[in-house]
């Protein structure tokens, strides 16, 4: 049986297709759910599902129509896609439907199809093979990391230098033009008793006001300010200096004085690296060697998962310039979306208010979205290598991710389950594990070959050239 009464493009892979389903098929349905509303109404003069069926049909025409539009075009539409061979990149868009006793039930959907693109049996890419084998400077910056993070900071009796800690106090000037008056002329005096306090507090809270804060901070380090940096180096405890800086006040750059007093200089020591020190890390080291194998095992690791992520960043690449496509606006828009609420999700989850923090979420969009075109562009040819190759994710690696989806959000499996079942989260999570089996099938595919070993099981030697005469 023919569903499908006719097919035309109307935009860049959007087709509309014409649907009919006979007229047997809706007298069968609509006196399925008319006798269903029979049994479940309560009419005047008429025991409850005792009513006449042509008076339930008359007093509840539009209802019963919807269900049976609600009931038939779903399942005339996959009749239908089934019959074209539809592969839809987005949720069809469904015409109205107008249910008619006695007559066929026609209807248009509008789908954004697949791209046509012919994917060959070629699965070999020239990927990059990453050195993932530690230098001994890697593990040396590694094991000065540690240092660092057991270090102690201890008093001295100098004049600060960069790379050292500085405490004191920073006591910061009014911004040009600021009027204490008028920033309190909405405050209510009727307590004149809390009015200093408050006066004084309120503009310590206000950036643009002078206010004195205690500073405990690091010379040099990337989150200080450079004016601090550049002034309190050379400075000893006990005295003070002054310094403007340039802010920003309405898009106006303005000059803002700040004065410091210096309390005290501290100087970093490190701790000496010998096997009492190293054996008092962790239980599993006993030695400097047991360290240094430690943390070069660290940096292996932190090596091979960026190698895997620089060759997975290649083949995506690779395969996008191999298979070149224009894919519908409405999916790329799709996938800048997904991407914006993932972020908003992750800050969410951070504590960060979003309705306070005012997002410029339209600005974000449009700056994602040439990210967006080619991450939707790496999905759509996952998913046809995955469905021509026959990959799909397992039941373990469902039940994987959605652990570790559990665990990062501070909640059980089965709870996460529930939520995601009832937004269609699961679905996705799906593909999602679908396009990562097809890329790892992909990159194993393309494995660097290891260089045969000898039998002591160092690598063999390149055969010598034979010397002529």
């Amino acid at each position: 049986m023919t569903v499908v009464v006719s097919k035309r493009e109307v935009g860049l892979c959007r087709h509309e297709f014409d649907i009919e389903a006979p007229a047997e098929e809706v007298d069968a349905e609509h006196l399925r759910v008319a006798l269903d509303y029979r049994r479940r109404a309560r009419l005047d003069g008429f025991r409850k599902g005792k009513a006449p069926l042509d008076l339930i049909r008359q007093r509840f025409a539009e209802a019963i129509g919807e269900d049976v539009s609600e009931r038939l075009a779903p399942k005339y539409w996959q009749l239908a896609r089934e019959e074209e061979d539809v592969q839809s990149m987005l949720p069809p868009s469904v015409g109205p439907v107008e249910v008619v006793p006695g007559q066929p039930l026609r209807f248009t959907v509008t789908v954004d199809v697949e791209p046509d693109v012919d994917i060959d049996e070629d699965r070999s890419f020239e990927l990059p093979q990453p050195e993932i084998e530690p230098t001994e400077a890697e593990v040396d910056a590694v094991l000065e990391q540690v240092r660092l993070e057991r270090s102690t900071w201890v008093s001295v009796d100098r004049s600060a230098a960069r790379g050292d800690r500085v405490r004191g106090k920073l006591h910061r000037s009014a911004m040009p033009g600021f009027d204490p008056e008028a920033d309190g002329e909405d405050h209510d005096h009727s307590h004149d008793h809390d009015h200093d306090h408050d006066h004084s507090h309120r503009h310590d809270q206000d950036t643009r006001g002078p206010a004195t804060h205690d500073i405990d901070l690091e010379l040099g380090d990337e989150r200080v300010w450079p004016e601090l940096t550049d002034n309190l180096t050379g400075l000893s405890a006990g005295q003070t200096v002054s310094f403007e800086r340039v802010e920003q006040e309405d898009n106006v750059e303005r000059q803002r004085r700040y004065d410091v007093e210096l309390d005290e200089v501290l100087e970093r020591k490190l701790p000496e690296v010998d096997d009492d020190w190293a054996s008092g890390l962790a239980a599993s080291i006993e030695s400097v060697d047991d360290l240094r194998e430690h943390l070069r095992e660290q940096v292996r690791a932190r090596k091979v998962e960026a190698a895997g992520q620089q060759r997975a960043d290649a083949l995506l690449e690779q395969l996008r310039e191999r298979y070149p496509v224009e894919l519908p606006e409405a999916v790329v828009e799709r996938e800048a979306f997904q991407m914006a609420r993932s972020y908003a999700n992750n800050l969410a989850r951070q504590g960060v208010d979003l309705e306070q923090q005012q997002l410029p979420w339209e600005q974000m969009m449009e700056e994602i979205r040439p990210q967006a075109g080619k991450r939707a562009h790496a999905s759509f040819l996952l998913d046809r290598i995955a469905r021509e190759d026959g990959i799909e994710p397992t039941r373990e690696d469902l039940e994987r991710a959605l652990e570790i989806m559990a665990r990062s959000r501070n909640t059980n499996r089965g709870k996460l389950r529930r939520e995601l079942e009832r937004d269609g989260g699961i679905e996705m999570l799906r593909i999602e594990l679908r396009r990562d089996r097809t890329v790892q099938a992909l990159l194993e595919a393309n494995a660097p070959v290891a260089a045969p070993k000898d039998e002591s099981g160092g690598r063999a030697e390149e055969p010598a050239a034979d010397e002529e005469g």
